[in-house]
């Protein structure tokens, strides 16, 4: 009993240091270092006290009811007093902020690039831009920016995609947390802070300027594939993730590990097809093998891009979270070799030393997979070349996700030591 408390507290702790550094505690100038390196040992102190909760498969099958009159009494009122603040929140940012390329160049691009695919124009998508920095070109992964072909087809502004998505992972969350649970209250607290911070704080950027709700729903869907334990789902939205943004591709050898070590030779074949699928259905069938090569050289360009940074914008880098501000202009090249080597490393060796753990020492280890997926994510951010301060909200997501959803259970997992 006394283990399991620990281990409550502990990730409780964690989840509300990290979600305080990614939000408020970014107005602290002075504590910024401070705030950078706690945000990291937070993420990494939340992988590892998910090593001990119970069993995902298992811990599904005993899940509490949440339909019926608790799902009538609290969670749908509540969905609509957030959908409703959300609406009109996002609609004065719309407002205040139409999409300008000089501001930020993200939304602007994936617009034009999704008219070009509506309008059938399949292999011109990636062609440079005229009207954006005369002649820019689009550098997003596919499952990027074609969710947002819904909005461009339907004539409105592209930013409300990211408001519903943002909306569904609200729900999510309200469906998969119990209520009754004591300590449910930390969980509730981070998660309302960290939408009220993307939905009214400036600095947020989120809503505003960013196509980052996109990534945040693909992580949320497969943190639930992760629990679910299907491994199709698992696939599918793990390859969305990884044609989104390259946060993820550490964790796919990882995982590939996990099942040949396991000798689940059936779900290592699904996960490999799912991939292999998603990646040509995705990017090669449609774009072509040309589009596939000249992202696929878009890191050896990061270098030149962080030092550009570095010399018009250095805030992105004093003031928001990551470690960029450690290495300096001076050392854009270690951190970048650093980023490379330990994004594929760190995941590697933690899936084979929480493997070893479960093998050979009398600790019963859980969630491996899940607690990898959180350290790739808190490894890749805080090496990523140019800190900029919405990246870093997935990770928050994912572990929100993580500890409402283990928390809320009665069990977890301790050693017979």
């Amino acid at each position: 009993m006394r283990q399991l408390n620990y281990l409550k507290k502990m990730l409780l702790i964690a989840l509300a240091i990290e979600t305080l550094c990614v939000t408020y505690a970014l107005y602290l100038p002075s504590m910024i270092s401070v705030v950078s390196v706690l945000h990291t040992l937070s993420g990494i102190s939340i992988a590892i006290g998910l090593l001990w909760t119970q069993p995902s498969a298992a811990g599904l099958q005993n899940e509490p009811a949440i339909s019926g009159p608790t799902l009538l009494k609290y969670r749908l009122p509540l969905a609509a007093i957030v959908v409703t603040a959300m609406f009109f929140l996002a609609a004065r940012w719309m407002r205040d902020e139409p999409l300008n390329y000089r501001e930020a160049d993200m939304l602007p691009i994936i617009k034009i690039m999704c008219e070009r695919f509506l309008a059938g124009a399949w292999s011109h998508v990636y062609d440079p831009i005229p009207q954006i920095w005369q002649g820019t070109g689009p550098i997003y992964l596919p499952a990027m920016w074609l969710p947002f072909t819904l909005p461009v087809a339907l004539h409105i502004d592209p930013r409300w995609l990211t408001v519903g998505l943002l909306f569904v992972v609200f729900c999510v969350f309200l469906y998969k947390t119990d209520f009754r649970k004591r300590t449910v209250w930390i969980p509730c607290t981070c998660c309302i802070l960290l939408f009220v911070w993307l939905f009214t704080d400036e600095k947020a950027s989120l809503i505003p300027y960013t196509e980052e709700g996109v990534v945040v729903f693909y992580y949320v869907m497969l943190m639930l594939a992760l629990l679910n334990g299907n491994v199709w789902l698992i696939g599918i939205a793990a390859s969305l993730c990884v044609l989104s943004r390259y946060a993820l591709i550490g964790w796919l050898p990882a995982m590939l590990l996990y099942y040949a070590y396991r000798k689940e030779w059936r779900n290592l074949f699904r996960f490999i097809i799912t991939g292999t699928v998603s990646f040509f259905g995705l990017l090669i069938l449609p774009f072509g093998w040309g589009i596939f090569s000249s992202l696929s050289k878009l890191p050896s360009s990061y270098v030149a891009f962080t030092s550009r940074v570095w010399q018009d914008a250095p805030a992105f880098f004093t003031e928001s979270l990551g470690w960029a501000k450690f290495f300096g202009p001076t050392r854009i090249n270690m951190q970048h070799q650093l980023l490379l080597i330990l994004s594929f490393v760190i995941p590697v060796v933690a899936m084979c030393i929480f493997i070893w753990w479960q093998k050979r020492v009398n600790f019963a280890v859980q969630n491996i997979p899940l607690a990898v997926l959180k350290i790739t994510l808190v490894v890749f951010y805080t090496l990523v070349d140019v800190p900029y301060l919405y990246l870093f909200y997935t990770s928050s997501f994912v572990s929100l996700f993580a500890v409402a959803v283990f928390l809320q259970r009665e069990k977890i997992t301790t050693t017979n030591v």
